[in-house]
């Protein structure tokens, strides 16, 4: 249950970014705005998000192996969480 709570931490801590830059990019192309956002979530947002940690945040990665989760798993649980986020985005949007 821990590591469970971990993973969500850490796909928590990606989201402001992943939901902001998906956003502002849907928003460019505003007629298109609902069916762009689920394509920006499942692409450009969490890539951009985890670009970021990597970069301003190197050092938390060790607080998560340190309680045996590998950064590949973090990055791995993370995409699955916003393509599942995107695929439900799309139901409800379709359903509209």
């Amino acid at each position: 249950m821990k590591k469970v709570r971990l993973f969500w931490e850490f796909h928590r801590s990606t989201l402001l970014i992943n939901w902001s830059f998906s956003i502002a990019f849907s928003m460019l192309i505003f007629p298109l705005f609902f069916t762009m956002l689920p394509i920006y979530m499942m692409t450009g947002g969490p890539i951009l998000s985890l670009f970021y940690k990597e970069i301003s945040k190197k050092n938390e990665y060790y607080f998560y192996y340190n309680r045996s989760i590998s950064k590949v798993s973090l990055i791995v649980v993370s995409m699955a969480l916003n393509l599942i986020t995107s695929f439900v985005l799309v139901k409800i949007i379709a359903h509209v």
